[in-house]
């Protein structure tokens, strides 16, 4: 393993190290809403360490070809907007709709958008995946079913940085923590996948716009729906998105030329 390699899997390690630190002590002391806190320095952490490196536009801070993004953007946001007025309507014709305060889920869209979804793929894939992605020049050839080249570094962030991680979800030494259940485990694991393709839709679109969409429609979905139904319901919901997802958008999306 080169020098290269070794510093900057040191690097990104102590960055997340400092992430998971701080949350778990603003956890451990802040009663609620300590997760603004914590994502909040995640961002901070993400900005200082690709200003650092001085090229913000190769770390996917960037609209890059804003056509093709917004336009991928917008069929994917259809597809989850549709999913979840159908599953409103659904849950009102069955009986199963809880009135939910407007305001609540203006907080829940700006939570799921800004403070994870731009967040963890601003750190994950903007900071953490492009560094790595710096020193690993080994490539794969598909993705999926799907023949598209994309790097072991992408991989890397993926699964170990940023999947894998989830599993802290249920831990926290300040306060002597320690659950790791199998939701944990299912969701970590669901995070490894997750994390590779929001990392390949980065190194196909040379940004962090279209992907930070999709996790923040993913979370607002599921969350926004258990407020509204149930989190039973909403889940299935988020597996009928991600499967059209998948089915329409996906191979289409990377396989599709940017002019």
């Amino acid at each position: 393993m080169s020098k290269n390699i070794v510093k900057a899997l040191l690097e990104v390690s102590i960055a997340e190290a400092i992430f998971f630190v701080v949350a778990w002590y603003l956890q451990s002391v802040v009663s609620t809403g300590y997760g603004w806190y914590s994502k909040a320095f995640m961002i901070l952490i993400g900005i200082t360490a690709i200003l650092f490196h001085g090229n913000p536009r190769e770390y996917g801070l960037t609209f890059g070809n804003f056509k093709f993004n917004l336009k991928w953007c917008i069929h994917i946001t259809l597809i989850f907007l549709l999913i979840w007025l159908a599953t409103l309507l659904f849950s009102a014709l069955f009986g199963s709709f809880t009135a939910v305060d407007p305001k609540t889920l203006l907080v829940d869209l700006v939570w799921f958008f800004m403070f994870v979804g731009f967040a963890e793929e601003m750190f994950f894939r903007g900071y953490i995946q492009s560094r790595l992605n710096e020193v690993f020049r080994k490539k794969y050839g598909k993705i999926l079913w799907i023949n598209f080249e994309w790097s072991k570094g992408t991989m890397i962030a993926g699964v170990f940085f940023f999947g894998l991680p989830h599993i802290f979800a249920g831990i926290n030494p300040f306060t002597g923590n320690v659950a790791i259940t199998p939701a944990v485990m299912v969701m970590a694991v669901l995070a490894c996948f997750m994390g590779v393709v929001f990392g390949v839709i980065v190194e196909k679109t040379n940004s962090i716009l279209v992907p930070t969409i999709l996790h923040g429609l993913i979370d607002f979905t599921a969350f926004s729906l258990g407020r509204l139904t149930s989190m039973t319901t909403s889940n299935i919901a988020v597996g009928i998105a991600m499967f059209l997802f998948f089915f329409l958008i996906f191979e289409r999306l990377l396989l599709e030329e940017i002019n």
